[in-house]
């Protein structure tokens, strides 16, 4: 029989400390060149283990610590998307401000994409909820709407193509209403284009009545 050691820690310290682990699994043989983002994972667990792995810090440069890794993960590519997720939740957690967030999008979007189950799919939902709340304040005025991959745009078109890929009606409605009201001048094209794909056969039929039912409201089409 295997015997399992006790974890000391509180879930958000246990979590830190896994992202601590993964990261220097990853760095591996180039640890020496990812340094000093070593360094910046390690501030992470020691806040954690001064203040607790959850709650709002009182430290004025830690969405600045959060941002330097968040953008320095965004170097590794594909193989730093897990690590830049689990960034962002430290940051949720401790309600810690992103400036930093097309690493997160990206990385949420290729979870979302290699989601093979509606039960992954759903996670990867609440983990885009998360960074949508943690952004809103900054983001929610939308000024770039000339920049068809700003962030804010970009975080609620993926959050409703999710919710359609559950085909989980509840998760559909949230995140239409989600996108009507942070993005008004594409509901029109986002429910046509969305409708024409929910037409093809295969689709099911919660799917393609919730998404008429949007496209009715915003194009008044009969």
């Amino acid at each position: 029989m295997k015997v399992q050691a006790i974890r000391i820690g509180d879930e958000g310290q246990l979590a830190t400390r896994d992202l601590l682990a993964r990261f220097h699994a990853l760095a591996g043989r180039e640890r020496e060149r990812h340094a000093a983002l070593s360094r910046r994972f390690e501030m992470l667990e020691a806040i954690d283990r001064q203040y607790g792995g959850s709650g709002p810090l009182a430290l004025e440069d830690a969405g600045e610590l959060v941002d330097s890794v968040l953008a320095d993960l965004s170097a590794l590519g594909p193989e730093g998307a897990d690590l830049v997720i689990g960034v962002a939740l430290w940051a949720i957690r401790h309600e810690v401000a992103m400036l930093a967030v097309e690493p997160v999008a990206n990385a949420l979007a290729a979870r979302s994409n290699a989601a093979g189950s509606p039960q992954e799919l759903t996670a990867v939902f609440g983990l885009m909820q998360g960074v949508i709340a943690n952004v809103a304040a900054r983001l929610a005025p939308d000024l770039e709407r000339s920049n068809p991959e700003r962030a804010w745009r970009i975080l609620h078109l993926n959050l409703a193509i999710t919710a359609i890929r559950t085909q989980d009606e509840r998760l559909m409605d949230f995140a239409f209403d989600a996108f009507d009201a942070a993005l008004p001048d594409e509901r029109a094209g986002f429910y046509s284009e969305a409708l024409a794909l929910a037409l093809a056969p295969g689709i099911a039929p919660q799917v393609k009545d919730r998404i008429e039912r949007r496209h009715l409201k915003w194009t008044g089409a009969r």
